[in-house]
């Protein structure tokens, strides 16, 4: 048969386990040459012509699964026993619900496996994946799912004739139907760093997803089913440690995907668009919310927990305006700086921050980091963005080790210029290593946790749990992110309908501890608001000040906790 690998050479169908079959047979063949019969209809034509012949050129046992390596075709590939099972499931061309039910696991868990497949074989369709199956002898006994399946197959045959002889072990009966099953546990994929860079804000991810999965499991779980976390380490600076973390959550079979801020987050994009998994992500990223607007097709499972970074550059120039005009403290010099850090997908907005600060008056300088993730790169930008005087110096980057070098740096060169960080001081480690000159940094998040009465609360419950104080975002963004997708599990009448829990996050707002997510938008980010914007609807763009150790929002509309204070060294 054309575009086969090994069935039409005079029929002679091998056996790669000699001791699962006593006999080796040859026979003539006479199927048509059409490649276009699929590879179902393709075996069951092979089995008329050549009854009781095996048309694969091996077979292997349950006990050989984890040890299997083979060529199909011509490429090496690896296969985990779930993966073999369903595979073999394939060759009878069962539904994605069929397989989930016969072997016990989620719809959305067959067709990851599908995928998976699909991708390692290098096949286009699940059509394609079955025949390479076949065509390689890349299949299992006993032979999973129900027995009734492979009954009128060949291969159904063969396995039950060598069961007869004692040559084969039995094949094994089926499973009990789901409904009389426990029902399985729901498994939230997180990909966050709990080492290396950012693993300070990995600690408060991980407890905010943790406090979130025991408040929901201690009220009966999502619909009588509890949830489990399965968190996977994560370099963020590197794009193979992002391709890993994600390949191992979606091979557990996860239902969910999370993750932090990520440098190869199109990676991950692209690996969940393909799995078909939901994946709520944190990566305060317009690239990332363009990818999505361009193709809503292809992504439209994916969400950005919080608003973008292209705001960062113009609220800060904005904030100095009005600092300026009407504000306690009147700088003395009319430039401004931003000291930025390079980061894949992230502009903090610069280009329109520039003419922002044209039509305020301002002179505004971007000094770029060299090697920032380590020596003296943040004192010697910092150093060149001060040789003129400024008024204030924006520290662009996330991590907390960066926004500390750059504010020690600052007092070191006795700078009168206003230290305004971006996100990384919500991160308590922040204060604890720079003490006494934390006091009085600004700083900008496009999520942080209210101080308001939901979000007091979560901090108790917080540190009640955990023995410490929450920072001020991604803690309540992780704990609200679980609660979020337990809601829209909740909801909905199929959990494993991905565009079904898609539609319901675009659909219905969800008030958490880190104020409104709305997720209809065009890139399906959450959606932020000016000041003078609608909050009930939406995440304003919150400003906070370190004030005597502790934080206060200084701008953010309704939920403003303070006023502006002139730093003492500045006064």
């Amino acid at each position: 048969m054309a575009g086969s690998h090994s069935l039409c050479v005079n029929c002679r169908y091998r056996t790669a386990a000699p001791s699962l079959f006593r006999r080796v047979a040859t026979r003539t063949c006479t199927c048509p040459d059409d490649t276009r019969i699929p590879a179902v209809q393709r075996f069951e034509h092979l089995s008329n012509v050549c009854p009781g012949l095996l048309p694969v050129s091996g077979l292997l046992r349950h006990t050989d699964l984890g040890r299997y390596r083979t060529v199909c075709p011509d490429r090496a590939i690896s296969c985990g026993t779930r993966e073999l099972e369903v595979l073999t499931m394939l060759v009878s061309g069962p539904s994605n619900a069929e397989i989930a039910d016969e072997l016990g696991i989620t719809q959305r868990t067959a067709a990851t496996h599908i995928t998976h497949l699909m991708q390692k074989l290098g096949t286009p369709t699940r059509t394609a994946a079955a025949t390479c199956a076949l065509d390689a002898g890349l299949l299992c006994v006993p032979l999973p799912g129900r027995v009734e399946r492979y009954a009128e197959l060949s291969i159904g045959r063969l396995v039950a004739a060598a069961a007869q002889d004692g040559t084969a072990p039995a094949v094994p009966r089926p499973r009990a139907p789901r409904s009389q099953r426990s029902p399985r546990e729901l498994v939230v994929g997180a990909a966050l760093p709990l080492s290396g860079t950012g693993s300070d804000d990995g600690r408060e991810m991980v407890n905010g997803l943790r406090l979130a999965i025991e408040e929901i499991n201690a009220t009966g779980g999502v619909r009588g089913r509890r949830v489990r976390a399965r968190v996977h380490d994560v370099e963020v600076t590197s794009s193979a440690s992002v391709r890993t973390a994600f390949a191992s959550l979606l091979g557990d079979g996860v239902d969910v995907l999370t993750s932090g801020y990520l440098s190869g987050q199109e990676i991950g994009h692209e690996m969940a668009a393909v799995a078909g998994v939901p994946y709520l992500h944190a990566a305060t990223s317009g690239a990332m919310e363009r990818m999505v607007r361009d193709d809503p097709a292809r992504f439209s499972r994916i969400f950005q927990v919080c608003a973008s970074d292209t705001e960062y550059a113009p609220r800060f120039v904005s904030f100095m305006t009005s600092l300026r005009d009407r504000g306690p403290w009147h700088p003395r010099a009319d430039r401004l700086a931003m000291v930025v850090r390079n980061w894949h997908g992230v502009d903090f907005g610069i280009e329109r921050a520039r003419a922002v600060a044209a039509a305020d008056g301002w002179e505004l300088d971007v000094v770029p980091v060299v090697r920032a993730g380590g020596g003296d790169g943040w004192a010697r930008a910092v150093a060149a963005a001060v040789r003129t005087p400024a008024a204030a110096v924006m520290i662009g980057s996330f991590f907390v080790d960066d926004a500390v070098q750059a504010v020690s740096a600052l007092h070191e060169l006795e700078s009168s210029a206003l230290p305004y960080a971006i996100y990384a001081p919500s991160v308590p480690s922040f204060r604890h290593r720079l003490g006494p000159l934390a006091e009085g940094v600004v700083w900008a998040t496009t999520t942080g946790t209210y101080s308001d009465r939901t979000g007091r609360a979560f901090a108790r419950r917080y540190t009640d749990r955990f023995g410490v104080v929450p920072g001020r975002s991604h803690a309540g963004l992780a704990y609200d992110r679980v609660q979020r997708i337990a809601r829209a599990w909740s909801s909905c009448g199929d959990i494993a309908d991905a565009d079904g829990i898609a539609a319901h996050l675009r659909a219905e707002p969800y008030r958490g501890v880190n104020g409104t997510y709305n997720f209809d938008t065009p890139g399906q980010a959450a959606l932020g608001v000016e000041d003078h914007g609608d909050p009930s609807l939406a995440q304003p763009q919150l400003i906070y000040q370190i004030q005597e150790g502790r934080q206060t929002i200084i701008r953010g509309g309704p939920f403003r906790t303070g006023d502006f204070r002139v730093p003492a060294h500045l006064a």
